[in-house]
This record gives C-alpha cells, structure tokens and sequence, in this order.
C-alpha cells in the first residue's frame, strides 16, 4: 500500500471530528505539492473539500491545498475546481465557503470558476467571501474578463479601493 491510500485509510478509520483528520488532509498536501495530478490525492481533496458533513477543519485544509497545489492535468482540475464551486455556492459555514473562495484563483480561467468568483465578489452577503474572491480574482493575474469585474468594483465602499490598486498593478487604468 503506498502512503497516499495509507493517509486515505487512516483517515476514514478517525473520528469525524477528530484534529487528526485535519492532520491527514495536511499529509495528503504534501503528496499533491510533490504530485499535483496524483489521481487519489486530488480525488480525496476534492470529496473531503465538498462532504458538508466532513470537519470544518479538514474541509478547509483541503481547500488550502487544493489551491496550494492545483492539478495540472485537465481533468483534475475541473473535478478540484468543481467541488471548490460546490463548496463557496453552498450554505456552508462561512469559514469553509471563504477558504473556498480564496481557493479559486488557480482554476480562473475555467468560464464557470470566473463567474462564479465574479458573482461573490460582487454581490455575496459574507464580507470574508467577497474580499476572498477578491483576493483569488487578484492571484488569477490580469484578464479581460477579471478586469471587467474590477470595473464593476469601482464604486464600492467595500472593495473599491483594492480593486483599483490590482488594475493599476496590472497596468489597466481604474475607472474614474
């Protein structure tokens, strides 16, 4: 048995709302750090990120990794991009939906992550999500699309401010 199904195993024998679960999610971290298209490690992350009954803690050490480590391979990363949506769009607690949120930097590109991210930031009730999103928008880098929504910022009490120092530091001019 290699390490990566030994962690699977240990996991699942714990206690759900043991400290070590968290512990193991982080273990299996270091595998995607080293391996970002290990098919179980980002199939694990990806069921524990999105199980609403899973741990909170581990919930949110998987979406950790998850942006940390995003697969390369194709596949991978929709099913990782996939359950991150799941989490931020879900009635989770606000604690996993704002890790969540911050976890889709990486996968921006995807037309359903842009949006999805475009839609928190702009307009969800949790203020953490918003500045997450904001945040993931900012690590995505520079885009038509992304700017767009920066613009759409521009007016806002909240958010404003930041989203013209990223388009100033993209080398796009803030709106007026």
């Amino acid at each position: 048995m290699d390490r990566t199904q030994s962690l699977i195993d240990e996991f699942r024998a714990e206690p759900a709302e043991s400290d070590r679960r968290r512990e193991l999610v982080a273990g299996m971290s270091d595998i995607l750090a080293e391996r970002p298209d290990h098919p179980a490690a980002v199939a694990f992350l990806a069921s524990v990120a999105a199980d609403t009954e899973e741990y909170d803690l581990a919930r949110v050490q998987a979406t950790t990794a998850l942006r940390l480590s995003p697969p390369t391979d194709d596949a991978h990363r929709q099913r990782a991009a996939r359950a991150l949506l799941a989490v931020m769009r879900g009635p989770d607690e606000d604690l996993v939906r704002q890790y969540a949120a911050m976890a889709l930097g990486p996968y921006a590109d995807d037309p359903e992550v842009h949006d999805a991210m475009a839609a928190a930031v702009l307009d969800d009730e949790d203020q953490l999500v918003r500045d997450n999103a904001l945040a993931a928008l900012s690590h995505a880098g520079p885009s038509d699309g992304r700017a767009e929504v920066l613009h759409r910022l521009a007016d806002d009490r909240a958010l404003g401010r930041e989203a013209a120092r990223i388009l100033t530091a993209w080398g796009r001019e803030p709106a007026a």
